[in-house]
């Protein structure tokens, strides 16, 4: 064996006896000669990940600590935000300022810890305004002082790029105790966009399938009842990717074929290139589908596109680091990707939830595709052995609207639920989570649906108390999206969510018109009115998401799921929406 190789298997071995101390991150207290530390060690990535190298010395890493919130931030949050999200409030409508949130919020003490701790290793940062993230570049020599930790290289062929990553990290204890996690450390991306196929269009996927069973804008416009799509104030939108790029001309040639206001992308953050469309188009279908339906539904709105490097512990946090420091950010995000919630953090996951939470105390929105594989979860596409409830993040948080996908109005038929075993190319993502508790504006639903919905699964497979999700559902099959000057016909949830996002803005667009704020956290509204039958759903019935994505005869079906059933399921939610209605109950709030 030539040296090299073997300082490699060395290294890897060493590596998965240290990050197999522990299947979850949590810290731990362990002795050093100068002070008590606190050792933050990483479960064993999943996946095809391959240890190269120790990395060299002299690189640049960059970090971002998630300091410590008050002790009762969590709680406080989520009653101001039902305050303000609750029809029939007093507060109702009455979001916050980006620093009114940070005084309620923040804890400076905590952010005075973290910053002495720097300054006394000689290490530059920068924190945000509010106090709650802190922002290091240095040297990777630097961070493995600073964290006792020892830093590699990784490559992943699956996902085709390489990340730095070390199996622990150590903290002095009263530091440890102002942090919450330390981003690019510990942990490997694990993220998947909602979609599931993609063929140029025309192509047969099943017998359901004809030449008239496509979803266009107005196929959307149709359906739901939209009249007036054009968006005349600054009510801004965004859609978040990851290692997804769009082409500006695409864009315009679907503007064009479907009669719409020629409109570019306002902003772009992050890295785009729109050329690699021509040449891969599979690398621009979720960010094409993305951009070029949610900016269908609101023409002319202001629209982000906000890009994350994939290469990110996890470009979720990022994301959400990226946006609490944001004083004025887009009114509405979607987010068409997830993860498998039981492979995160909870400690990260439950900074994660707060901050959504924050972000709706500014009147933001914030919806989120819930997934292509029924309740497995797209580990289980390929590999039966994964089947069980394995609910998706972010989708499963509560201050997040989970958007199901339908079927059935593109071939003329009713709306049912999309799942693979009737013709669809996906299931629709759905369940209960394990980690979040069942929030107090979907409780009455979700127990009548455990207390009447048939064939339910053995309740001692998922959680009955959790979060369950998701909240709607909208058309998620067969969409016509152009993507290196051709059009492809794609299906997912990862449709739904920016369709549904476009529906806000264009509430929030009516609002502004008669003086009221945006709409912002929206579920408590949802819930109230189905809970008074008001109507504004459109109730799925017919449906089960046993199944996983693919051909029809081809897919892994589980042996449980859940079924669609009236009221509120965890297929599609209280159902699709009927747009007149939806809009003139929210701008009654």
């Amino acid at each position: 064996m030539k040296s090299s190789h073997l300082a490699a298997a060395v290294l890897a071995v060493v590596f998965a006896l240290h990050c197999a101390l522990a299947t979850r991150p949590a810290f731990t207290t362990v002795e050093a000669p100068a002070a008590t530390l606190c050792a933050f060690r990483g479960a064993c990535p999943r996946g095809d990940w391959a240890l190269l190298s120790r990395s060299a010395a002299d690189e640049l890493h960059s970090v971002t600590i998630a300091v410590k919130l008050r002790a009762n931030a969590e709680a406080v949050c989520d009653a101001l935000l039902m305050e303000v999200s609750t029809p029939g409030s007093r507060k109702a409508g009455l979001h916050y300022t980006h620093e009114q949130v940070g005084q309620l919020l923040s804890d400076f003490e905590h952010t005075r810890t973290v910053e002495q701790w720097l300054r006394a290793h000689s290490i530059e940062h920068q924190t945000t305004a509010n106090g709650d993230f802190i922002h290091v570049t240095a040297s990777v020599a630097k961070l493995e002082q600073l964290l006792h930790a020892q830093f590699h290289e990784f490559s992943s062929k699956a996902l085709d790029f390489t990340v730095r990553r070390t199996s622990s990290i150590s903290l002095p204890a009263n530091v440890a105790a102002s942090i919450d996690f330390i981003t690019n450390t510990i942990r490997f991306p694990n993220i998947k966009a909602h979609y599931a196929m993609m063929t140029p269009s025309g192509a047969q996927h099943s017998a359901r399938q004809s030449s008239s069973g496509n979803v266009t804008p107005q196929t959307i416009y149709q359906f739901y009842g939209v009249t007036n799509t054009t968006v005349t104030r600054p009510v801004g939108q965004s859609v978040f990717e990851t290692g997804q790029n769009f082409s500006p001309s695409d864009l315009a040639s679907f503007q064009k074929q479907y009669g719409l206001v020629q409109n570019p992308v306002k902003t772009v953050i992050g890295s785009n290139d729109g050329w690699v469309c021509y040449w891969s188009p599979d690398s621009c279908a979720e960010a094409s589908l993305d951009v070029q339906y949610m900016m269908a539904m609101a023409q002319n709105a202001p629209t982000t596109f906000w890009s994350m490097d994939s290469t990110s512990q996890d470009p979720f946090y990022d994301w959400i680091i990226a946006l609490a420091g944001t004083a004025n950010p887009p009114l509405v995000h979607s987010i068409s990707y997830g993860s498998i919630a039981t492979e995160d953090s909870k400690t990260d996951m439950t900074r994660f939830n707060t901050e959504t939470c924050k972000l709706g105390l500014k009147g933001v929105t914030i919806t989120v595709s819930s997934g292509d594989d029924g309740v497995a979860n797209y580990e289980a596409r390929s590999d039966s052995s994964q089947c069980g409830f394995n609910p998706s993040f972010p989708a499963t948080c509560p201050y997040v609207t989970a958007v199901g996908a339908t079927m059935g109005p593109e071939f003329g038929q009713p709306e049912v639920a999309c799942t693979s075993n009737n013709g669809g190319l996906i299931t629709t993502g759905g369940g209960f989570s394990v980690f979040f508790p069942r929030p107090s504006y979907q409780d009455a639903a979700i127990k009548q649906y455990l207390t009447t919905a048939p064939n339910l699964p053995p309740s001692s497979m998922y959680n009955t108390a959790g979060r369950g999700y998701p909240d709607v559902a909208l058309l998620g099959h067969n969409y016509q999206v152009v993507i290196g000057g051709g059009t492809y016909t794609v299906s997912g949830t990862s449709a739904s969510s920016p369709v549904f996002a476009g529906f806000v803005t264009l509430i929030n667009n009516y609002r502004a018109s008669i003086g009221k704020g945006p709409v912002g956290f929206i579920n408590p509204a949802l819930y109230q009115f189905a809970a008074q039958k008001k109507p504004v759903f459109n109730d799925i019935t017919v449906g089960e998401n046993n199944c996983c994505a693919g051909s029809p005869g081809s897919q892994v079906c589980c042996q449980y799921g859940f079924n669609a059933t009236a009221g509120w399921d965890p297929l599609t939610g209280l159902g699709s929406v009927r747009f007149p209605q939806l809009l003139q109950a929210l701008a009654q709030i």
